[in-house]
């Protein structure tokens, strides 16, 4: 499967760019990388400069520019160019850094784009400064009966509109939300057993949705015309494009890509829900395959999922669920005549693991290439994408969800579990 080079690195030297490469054969042996350098150019200045020229002629997915200390003229540890990122690996020197310190610079310079907003009465994606400099988190939009939920758990009241939200992982991981102007209102605490803990910092001013998604309409339409791209990029040497969907945010997203690339390409698009019967977000499965012109094909696995639960629940170390709903979409895969490229709606931010996998690979588990169109988006880019292009959205966002799976699954933490008893 040929495709888009994934990332561009530039270094500046080729001391520097031994030791990047070095780090990407053995952390990204699947990618399709390229590592540059910038002829030894010592002054920050002209480094910045010689980097700009460099990745405008680039097509990569991801650009970043891995500097030392003596080359780096950043005040913080990474500075996103709107369009390429730069970061400092710490050393006084590239070449001096351990290759995991690499590839995490690398992976904080890939999560740049999505971390990145600037709060202008409404916040304004992939522009301004950096939320966070951690590259586990993640964006999300707050709206609706969310303020219904918060007065609920605390008993006070939140102004009623939209919200801005950071998610960061921790022990225990925390929500912090922002008004519009940037300012922390709130923060969720949300530890894996026990009840979680919800502060009201402030009173901010929230923004208005739809002029969020009109300030961001050029953003917005960008990233779903570059994921456009890149499908087509790999698509055109396949038949069919299967879409597992859920009714949740990243799959919906991926369903619209992938109808808008089919049609470009004049082939097919198969989508399938599979049915545990504990689904939650499966309310809008209909709904979305309607507004999208695809007949959703349903496969019911509630009979098998019930028996494996009078067993024994899904834990960490026994995901059995996860192969009941594996066997759902093989059941969908055997009828389909042709070469089938599965599109997925899998993120970065979701975990590390999911970060080193490339954009396409090999599903082992299913044995078909897959790709993850959203795969370098934030949660706020893909609400704002659905809403931009009027698709229905689960009402248990709104309520508090950040992410839609199995009311028994159990990597759902103490809000989740509030949240599910809040929407019964």
């Amino acid at each position: 499967m040929e495709g888009r080079v994934h990332l561009h690195v530039l270094v500046r030297a080729r001391k520097d760019a031994s030791a990047v490469e070095s780090a990407l054969e053995r952390y990204y042996p699947d990618w399709e990388w390229r590592v540059e350098t910038l002829g030894g150019e010592r002054n920050p200045s002209w480094i910045v400069g010689l980097a700009r020229e460099r990745f405008e002629d680039s097509d990569a997915m991801w650009k970043v520019l891995l500097l030392g200390r003596r080359s780096y003229s950043g005040r913080g540890r990474v500075v996103w160019m709107e369009g390429w990122s730069a970061v400092n690996v710490g050393k006084a020197e590239v070449r001096n850094a351990r290759l995991t310190e690499i590839v995490d610079s690398i992976e904080l310079g890939r999560a740049a784009p999505r971390l990145s907003v600037a709060f202008r009465r409404v916040p304004e994606l992939r522009r301004g400064r950096l939320l966070t400099e951690n590259q586990d988190a993640d964006t999300m939009l707050r709206w609706g009966k969310f303020t219904e939920t918060i007065a609920e758990l605390t008993e006070e009241e939140l102004h009623n509109g939209a919200y801005f939200s950071l998610r960061k992982p921790g022990n225990p991981p925390e929500e912090v939300l922002y008004d519009a102007s940037g300012r922390p209102i709130l923060r969720i605490l949300m530890p894996d057993e026990g009840e979680p803990s919800v502060s009201v910092l402030g009173n901010g001013e929230p923004f208005d949705l739809k002029a969020f998604v009109r300030e961001n309409c050029e953003t917005l339409e960008n990233l779903f015309e570059d994921a456009v791209d890149s499908l087509g990029g790999v698509a055109g040497e396949f038949d069919i494009l299967l879409v597992p969907v859920s009714g949740g945010k990243d799959s919906t997203c991926c369903l619209a890509i992938a109808v808008e690339t089919a049609d470009r390409l004049g082939i097919d698009v198969e989508a399938v829900y599979v049915d545990t019967g504990y689904d939650l977000g499966g309310d809008v499965v209909e709904d979305v395959g309607a507004a999208l012109g695809v007949d959703i094909k349903h496969v019911d696995v509630s009979d098998t999922f019930e028996r494996g639960l009078r067993e024994r629940k899904p834990t960490h170390e026994n995901r059995w669920c996860t192969g009941v709903k594996l066997s759902g979409i093989k059941k969908v895969l055997k009828d389909l005549e042709g070469d089938v490229l599965l599109v997925v709606g899998d993120r970065d931010a979701e975990s590390r693991r999911r970060r080193l996998r490339p954009p396409v690979h090999r599903n082992r588990l299913l044995d078909v290439p897959e790709v993850n169109p959203v795969k370098g988006w934030g949660g706020a880019e893909v609400l704002g994408t659905l809403f931009r292009l009027g698709l229905p959205v689960s009402e248990l966002y709104e309520i508090g969800f950040y992410r839609l799976g199995c009311s028994v699954c159990p990597s759902f933490t103490a809000w989740e579990r509030t949240l599910v008893e809040l929407s019964r």
